[in-house]
């Protein structure tokens, strides 16, 4: 291919821990493969660590839900008024937008306007609300760069401008199955409640709650509970019971989630990796209950966590692990349950694992590197 010569300014926006982590992966990929280009970016410290000059750091705007959103809506106006003044200062050569989707479609419309392109990584998940939303999605961006290959057989019926690139995690080496000794006794319970400030302050405590339902008067020794980034350790450390902060490990520490056994875990890109490195789960997942009643009546599937949506025919036909949405105390019990079924149903555990293997060869590497090579023809 053919690589611009001229210095190039490239503007990222990743609003999650997640798609920071991703985002900074492509920009690694993307300084190989021509090293003429300065990145900025509202982003957090992965985008950092990849020499992404952070203009704003997003872990303050994370949020998922309607009233949530108004609560940090003062934030989220400044990051937006930050990015519109960045893009008319510094005029980009390209606008790379990972995921967040509601803030990075205002993004590609401001965008369009100043005639500067835009590449959506990791495309809105319009199959999880309604179709009539891609038309207003296609229209704002130039090129779709998804990770799914039945998100593009979605997108083509609308548009020529979608490449399907790979998922992130198949390109992860450290996310291999785990080799646990499921008999080992110093195997432990993760927690993961996500790492978004609404989601962990609408979640810890639930997932604490299912764990603290077992008789086990040694539960407290064997959980592990994963923070996303420091802005999320902080958070839980403030949420947690006396004497609990002990218990937090870094998202980032894959060998110790590998040494948890089973976990309890929000939806999101975290059940993908829990399922890549072989770790039954149960999913756990509490919005406000104002949020929760209209997302309800928009979201058309019937399950909400990646690893439940990757296999089958259709979205959601062939489900792997339970999930609890808007837990009361008795799904609490029913959590506890379906974890202590984990450890003692050896055939049911390892139907899980089996469904675990599918995913781990639906999921096609290379997705930072064609990411890199599509934004570089779009600066060309």
């Amino acid at each position: 291919m053919v690589i611009s010569k001229l210095k190039k300014n490239i503007f990222i926006i990743a609003g999650e821990s997640s798609g920071d982590q991703h985002a900074a992966n492509y920009v690694n990929e993307h300084k190989k493969l021509n090293p003429n280009i300065n990145f900025s970016a509202i982003g957090q410290q992965e985008l950092k660590n990849s020499g992404a000059n952070i203009i704003f750091n997003s872990e303050i705007i994370s949020v998922v839900g309607i009233i949530e959103v108004i609560f940090k809506y003062r934030k989220i106006r400044k990051a937006l008024n930050i990015a519109y003044e960045h893009i008319i200062n510094n005029k980009p050569d390209l606008i790379v937008l990972v995921d967040y989707v509601e803030f990075n479609l205002k993004i590609a419309k401001f965008a369009k306007e100043k005639n500067i392109p835009v590449l959506f990584y990791i495309a809105p998940q319009v199959w999880a609300w309604r179709e009539k939303r891609i038309k207003k999605i296609i229209n704002a961006v130039n090129h779709l760069a998804v990770v799914f290959p039945f998100e593009k057989e979605l997108f083509d019926k609308y548009t020529k401008n979608v490449t399907y690139v790979g998922h992130p995690l198949a390109d992860n080496n450290a996310l291999s199955p785990s080799q646990l000794n499921y008999n080992e006794k110093t195997t432990y319970i993760g927690i993961f409640p996500g790492s978004r400030e609404s989601e962990i302050r609408n979640n810890l405590h639930c997932m604490i709650n299912c764990i603290r339902i077992d008789k086990d008067k040694e539960i407290y020794n064997k959980i592990k509970i994963f923070y996303s980034n420091n802005t999320a350790k902080k958070l839980i450390s403030n949420l947690l019971p006396k004497n609990w902060s002990k218990l937090l490990v870094s998202g980032r520490n894959i060998n110790e989630i590998k040494k948890c056994k089973k976990a309890i875990t929000a939806s999101g890109t975290i059940t993908l990796e829990l399922a890549l490195m072989n770790i039954p789960m149960v999913i756990v997942y509490r919005l406000s209950p104002i949020s929760y009643f209209i997302m309800k009546n928009l979201i058309k599937l019937k399950y909400i966590g990646l690893v439940n949506l990757v296999l089958g025919n259709t979205l959601g036909s062939r489900p792997i692990v339970k999930e609890f949405i808007q837990p009361g105390y008795s799904d609490e019990i029913e959590v506890m349950v379906e974890l202590q079924n984990i450890d003692q149903n050896k055939k049911y555990r390892e139907s899980i694992q089996d469904n675990y293997k599918e995913i781990r060869s639906v999921l096609k590497p290379g997705a930072a590197i064609n990411v890199a090579k599509l934004a570089e023809e779009m600066i060309i």
